[in-house]
């Protein structure tokens, strides 16, 4: 009988993953199971094919990125390709090439699975709002280092993330306006649920809470993180005689879909309703007027994450660990307010 990871795993009653790390000589493996695994491996004469044990003990020279977001056409993401920009920087600097994972999780429900079990790769950075805590526990459990953009909390699971302080920039973009005078500001939410959207909602409350205004929930308005569905909102909030004096939205695209509405209903931007976006899109400076904007490094996001993961390859760090990297975020006042 000819054995594989698999049969090794089942004769020792561990996973493919633990024979994998005992094979690479990795960490986590308590000390009586490592010895079991290696006496089966040495009563049976098993020898890993030469490379399957390259690619288990990172050797491919690839590292994946997978983006499991809300839409398939994520290549098309504001956000997304000057992350990826970021992502190849330093993938070339360290002579490692990149494989992107088209997302096909809504059509090919185990493509996730085979992302891993195809090991074309080292390791992966994962983006994405529709990331699942299975996905990463087999991602885990098949010996895949791995990094997340954007915080993820999943108990007995530890992980690696690189995110941007959206807390922060948020409360940065709303203090701005209480500072100019507002009082009845306008919060356009995103895809409510996600991290990334809760962080920013909380960074709006606690704003107004330090400077004494009542939070109003009639205020805020659900824009999908889509430009005409923020449209829609700023128009149904003027259609129901709403009185604000500012609208902060979670997104640009959001930003400019609140300007489209207020535009249309005879309002001047900024000087009778102020907006503040989040992310500074590349377009945002050339909005008319130019967008003041809350500024994520994108770039940054996914040069960390590659460092890293590379750190894990290099054993620098356990990715067994947990570890939060957080970009700051930066105001950058323009014409909108």
């Amino acid at each position: 009988m000819k054995h594989t990871l698999e049969s090794i795993a089942a004769l020792a009653g561990v996973s493919r993953g633990t024979v994998s790390r005992v094979i690479n000589n990795q960490p986590s493996v308590k000390p009586e199971v490592r010895q079991k695994v290696l006496a089966i491996i040495a009563e049976k004469g098993y020898t890993p094919h030469p490379q399957a044990r390259s690619l288990a003990g990172g050797k491919t020279g690839n590292i994946g990125v997978i983006v499991f977001g809300a839409k398939l056409d994520f290549l098309t993401h504001h956000i997304f390709y000057e992350v990826l920009q970021g992502i190849q920087l330093i993938t070339a600097m360290n002579s490692y090439d990149l494989l992107l994972f088209s997302n096909r999780s809504d059509y090919d429900h185990e493509y996730w699975k085979k992302i891993a079990i195809s090991r074309k790769i080292d390791g992966l950075i994962i983006m994405g709002e529709n990331i699942r805590e299975e996905y990463l526990q087999f991602y885990r459990d098949q010996c895949i280092p791995f990094v997340l953009i954007g915080k993820r909390i999943y108990d007995g699971l530890p992980l690696a993330c690189v995110t941007s302080d959206y807390r922060q920039g948020t409360y940065d973009a709303t203090k701005y306006l209480i500072g100019q005078g507002k009082r009845s500001i306008v919060y356009i939410q995103g895809l409510i649920g996600t991290p990334h959207e809760e962080e920013r909602y909380a960074g709006y409350r606690r704003a107004l809470h330090d400077a004494g205004i009542a939070f109003r929930l009639e205020l805020v308005a659900v824009g999908k993180a889509e430009q005409e569905e923020a449209r829609k909102q700023m128009d149904r909030l003027i259609a129901e005689g709403l009185a604000f004096d500012a609208v902060f939205a979670a997104n640009d695209l959001m930003a400019l879909g609140a300007i489209e509405s207020l535009t249309m209903h005879n309002y001047r931007v900024p000087q009778d309703i102020a907006v503040i976006g989040y992310d500074d899109i590349q377009a945002a400076a050339f909005m008319n007027p130019p967008l003041t904007t809350v500024r994520q490094h994108k770039q940054k996001l996914g040069q960390h994450a590659v460092e890293l993961l590379l750190d894990m390859l290099r054993g620098e760090l356990d990715w067994h660990a947990s570890k939060d990297v957080v970009i700051e975020s930066d105001l950058i006042i323009r014409g909108t307010a």
